[in-house]
């Protein structure tokens, strides 16, 4: 007997925060045959970001809603769960992404894949330890990032802080801001350039910046999809994602 095929292959199962409308356009965009998602959104406590204590109140509430998210995700049977949001699980380090991956490890039986995971398999492909950086967040998050990054040994050279002033203005940024602000990071001895911020709209803009700027750029979309896909086995290449996805 031929043994088909699943219709839907593999199913990854994607977290995102319910004002996110990037993340999931991209992935679909980057899509494979082999790979469906099925999307869970994060209940958001703190959409407008006017103080400090704003955004550290949007960032932890993410975290916390978590369990809830996952128990939704997992009626579609996920074969792999994937964390479309960047900045929960880099404040404070390595140990709450860790931390992150334990709960979802023990509410679902599943490995969660996080942008933090991707960025460090991504930095690693390229040997890069010196970056250029830009992300989306008020400037609260500028210290996290740098001591995000120096945790796992890669230098912050220089970082574009977006100042959005709430989770939904980051989708809205324009594609000639994103331009100029990977422009304004790429000085002398970075290696790679990097974006944080899972609801920007820069995964094919990185793409191309690749070419004109002559760097590595590590768009947390398509970093974090190459990641996932990957843990889960599928080594499908994209083109027009960046070199991740094209070559590794």
């Amino acid at each position: 007997m031929i043994q088909e095929k699943p219709n839907w292959g593999k199913k990854l199962g994607l977290l995102t925060p319910a004002t996110n409308l990037t993340v999931e356009d991209e992935l679909w965009r980057m899509r494979v045959e082999e790979v469906t998602i099925a999307t869970a959104r994060i209940v958001i406590d703190q959409v407008e970001w006017k103080t400090e204590q704003d955004l550290e109140r949007f960032v932890l509430g993410v975290a916390e809603r978590l369990p809830e998210t996952t128990t939704r995700v997992m009626q579609a049977q996920p074969n792999g769960l994937l964390l479309g949001i960047s900045s929960s699980n880099l404040w404070g380090g390595i140990k709450t992404n860790t931390e992150m991956k334990a709960r979802a490890r023990r509410d679902t039986g599943l490995e969660l894949t996080t942008p933090v995971d991707a960025m460090i398999e991504g930095l690693d492909v390229f040997k890069a330890r010196r970056i250029g950086v830009v992300t989306p967040y008020p400037e609260l998050a500028d210290a996290q990032v740098v001591s995000f990054f120096k945790e796992i040994g890669v230098e912050v050279v220089a970082q574009k802080g977006l100042r959005c002033k709430s989770a939904r203005d980051i989708a809205e940024v324009p594609p000639a801001v994103l331009r100029d602000a990977l422009c304004q990071v790429r000085v002398k001895g970075v290696e790679a350039l990097v974006t944080l911020g899972t609801d920007l709209k820069i995964s094919r803009v990185a793409a191309e910046a690749e070419r004109w700027l002559g760097l590595p750029v590590l768009a947390v979309n398509a970093t974090t999809w190459w990641c996932a896909l990957r843990q889960q086995g599928v080594t499908a290449r994209l083109l027009g994602w960046g070199t991740l996805l094209e070559d590794h």
